[in-house]
């Protein structure tokens, strides 16, 4: 679950939603060498030539200098820090120059990038300063080069943009690009260069893309290895990537160029708040033209469709960690794809071992699974950086209503094993009689991790399978486990597993994913609750325990009374005019919060005593030296993937006792309405229609003498508001192995 703020969740979530859409597209030689920075006299201390390779276009050092407009006593910038030297601020590639009169430089400014390993360059761009204060290159030469020698040469003049893009020429072998400023857009400025980009790097939007479809999916057994797709296409009317077309782009597209993806959700204060998809890449000539070229179409893989059919070239030196064999898969995509991996810190030291031999002509992708399996992690792309991860599986996610779904969800039986083999050691699965068996041979599973490995494949078969079409919220992630509210006090989790998300006519709808809610839970086939504090005994032949531990839930809290509504509803005669709503209600009172959970394995001793600490006047539940103190809160609860319970959500209406969740909060106080009413009397005794448009106490249609008389009626008295409804109590849920599979 990607982290969210508060008005992202509203904003994803109401009736009328505005979801924005992104890519970021980097044609750039994937196996490209970067290489030095060189300039002429820089800044000291302020300068950062080397940010010229790390795609950052926005400048934002923000430090005072006798440049106009930097000297701004506002606190939009500092005094030059003493620090200035090593502080970490993006500054890009800042000259010593001043222009002058005009915005001349004395002499020409120049920056260079330099690289190599780039077969053919037909596009690159030129990023100044984003900040209008400081002005862009007005005059100034681009160079590409090769072996010193500048095969294409242009000239821009009375230039007014930050970023300039430059096409229409072929250069095979470039390795260095020159920029050479003559003139600034204003006096008194020094050119400040924050990107030279050796390629395409471009930023599409709605505006541009034709179409948009996105897929994530993910095996956390490791039985199997699906991995993301996306398809977008643009517009391509002036034929840049137009194979036909000699001063485009188009052979610049090669395998392994990435394009990172993004869904955004507009929030009330007009801002988008953007959730990365992830990096897709092209594999295979994942590209195509159709309708005269109008449009350009890519379908793309994310980095485990890339690795998943190579076969694994074998290093000399074999890695023996999980992070090393990551770092060695990714590593087949070319050398700037080795540190492209994200790695669970607690994992990534475990040791992988295997022979050469048992992994000849093994695919990447079945190395992938093996190492994951053999450390309980599993393989997916990282939606947040796009990198090949491995880590553990979580039990947390997202909250979804009928608000989110298109229609009620669609549930069907889980696949269910007969068993599971793992090396040779078989284990009875969830349904002995049925014709499904699972046989796994790991040459990287030492046989001491047979048994975790059984367990965890187990966990998935089995329940039930949820099938969802609703809206889609791009923070989602594969490996969620989400909770389904279907009632107040109920609901349904189940792990996510696949998802689609696709842009329909500029909308965001009909977006389906998949969840499996297995009960064939690791071998852990005893359970008990405790509810009340006092002594549970270990069982016999019990060496080993999973505790979960869940916390009292919090107390909602009070809602505000309700205040006159302020408005007036005058009687003039006999005539009330409608009374116009005001306000005045009291604000209902914030949900609580649900309790701290802890959950782990703890080591025993058979017939071991153990105290619990739980239930009425318990806020952190305490089994033996463990406390749910120790643990976290979950925003949307707790899944217990055995029993699919959830257990610690926020603001339960009647929360069942054990569950530690939060109580809702109270509901405010309704307004009193009042109104006044009068009537005009004169001397002589009432008169109807009575009020004029001449003013209180006054009726110019009338001479008589008379006087204005008005009372104020309560129609209804404020309210108070309701208290806050309890949360439930904690409780300790301890599961075990029955004592023969432990003597086996």
């Amino acid at each position: 679950m990607i982290k969210s703020s508060d008005a992202y969740r509203e904003a994803v979530e109401a009736n009328g939603r505005r979801m924005y859409v992104k890519a970021v597209v980097d044609i750039v030689d994937p196996d490209m060498e970067k290489g030095a920075v060189t300039a002429a006299e820089q800044e000291p201390g302020i300068s950062r030539a080397a940010q010229l390779w790390d795609k950052e276009f926005h400048l934002s050092a923000d430090y005072a200098s006798l440049e106009p407009n930097r000297w701004i006593l506002d606190g939009t910038y500092i005094p030059r820090p003493a620090d200035a030297a090593t502080r970490d601020w993006q500054a890009g590639l800042v000259g010593a120059a001043l222009s002058g009169e005009g915005g001349l430089f004395p002499e020409p400014q120049w920056a260079q990038v330099s690289f190599a390993n780039v077969s053919i360059l037909q596009a690159c761009a030129v990023a100044f300063s984003d900040r209008p204060e400081d002005g862009v290159a007005a005059d100034f030469t681009v160079e590409v080069l090769s072996e010193g020698v500048a095969y294409h040469t242009e000239t821009v003049t009375g230039n007014t943009k930050a970023l300039v893009p430059v096409i229409g020429f072929r250069v095979n072998n470039p390795d260095a690009i020159r920029v050479t400023v003559t003139r600034w857009s204003l006096p008194g400025r020094r050119m400040r260069v924050a990107e030279i980009v050796p390629g395409v790097y471009e930023i599409w939007t709605g505006r541009e893309l034709s179409e948009f479809a996105v897929k994530h999916q993910g095996d956390p057994t490791c039985l199997t290895l699906p991995y993301g797709t996306a398809g977008i296409a643009m517009d391509n009317q002036n034929r840049r990537f137009d194979p036909r077309t000699k001063d485009g782009v188009f052979l610049m597209i090669e395998d392994r160029q990435g394009i990172d993806l993004y869904l955004g959700a507009g929030l009330p204060d007009g801002t988008v708040e953007w959730k990365r998809l992830g990096t897709f890449y092209q594999a295979n000539g994942g590209w195509k033209t159709g309708d005269n070229s109008v449009t350009m179409k890519w379908d793309l893989v994310d980095i485990v469709g890339l690795l998943s059919s190579r076969i694994f070239k074998r290093p000399e030196t074999l890695p023996t960690t999980l992070k090393g064999w990551l770092e060695a898969l990714a590593g087949q995509l070319g050398k700037n794809f080795t540190g492209r991996v994200r790695v669970d810190p607690e994992y990534a030291d475990l040791p992988v071992t295997a022979t050469a031999a048992t992994i000849d002509r093994m695919t990447c992708g079945d190395i992938l699974r093996g190492v994951c399996m053999a450390t309980g992690t599993w393989p997916r792309a990282d939606a947040s950086t796009g990198y090949l991860t491995a880590e553990p599986l979580w039990n947390e996610g997202n909250r979804l209503t009928l608000r989110n779904l298109n229609k009620y969800p669609t549930m069907k039986a889980n696949d269910d094993v007969a068993s599971v083999t793992v090396n040779g050691y078989a284990i009875e699965g969830t349904a002995p009689s049925c014709g499904n068996t699972v046989e796994v041979d790991n040459p990287f599973l030492p046989d001491g991790e047979r048994l975790e490995a059984a367990r965890a494949l187990l966990s998935f078969y089995g329940g039930d399978r949820l099938e969802l079409v609703g809206r889609g919220d791009p923070s989602s992630e594969i490996g969620d486990v989400d909770t389904v509210w279907l009632a107040e006090g109920n609901a349904t989790t189940a792990r996510r597993v696949r998802q689609e998300l696709t842009i329909s006519n500029g909308v965001l709808k009909n977006c389906a994913s998949s969840f499996v809610r297995g009960n064939g839970m690791s071998l852990y086939t005893s359970r008990v609750q405790l509810l009340e504090s006092g002594t549970w005994t270990v069982p016999a032949g019990v060496w080993q325990l999973w505790v979960i531990l869940v916390g009292h839930g919090g107390d909602g809290g009070s809602g505000t009374d309700g205040t006159w509504n302020n408005d007036t509803n005058v009687w003039l005669g006999e005539f009330e005019f409608e009374q116009a709503y005001n306000g005045g209600n009291g604000v209902s009172g914030s949900p609580g919060a649900g309790g701290s959970v802890w959950a782990g394995v703890i080591d025993v001793n058979p017939g071991q005593v153990i105290q619990v600490r739980t239930g009425e006047g318990v806020w952190n539940t305490t089994l033996w030296n463990y406390s749910s103190a120790d643990g976290k809160r979950y925003p949307n609860g707790y899944t217990d993937i055995a029993t699919g319970d959830v257990y610690a959500r926020s603001g339960v209406g009647g929360p069942r006792p054990g569950s530690g969740d939060g109580g809702p909060g109270g509901r405010g106080g309704f307004s009193g309405s009042w109104y006044i009413r009068g009537h005009w009397y004169y001397d002589n005794g009432i008169q109807y229609p009575g009020w004029s448009e001449g003013g209180w106490g006054v009726d110019p249609s009338r001479r008589d003498p008379g006087h204005w008389v008005h009372e104020t009626v309560i129609e209804r008295e404020p309210t108070d508001g309701k208290p806050g409804g309890a949360g439930a109590t904690g409780s300790a849920i301890i599961y075990w192995e029955p004592p023969e599979v432990i003597n086996e």
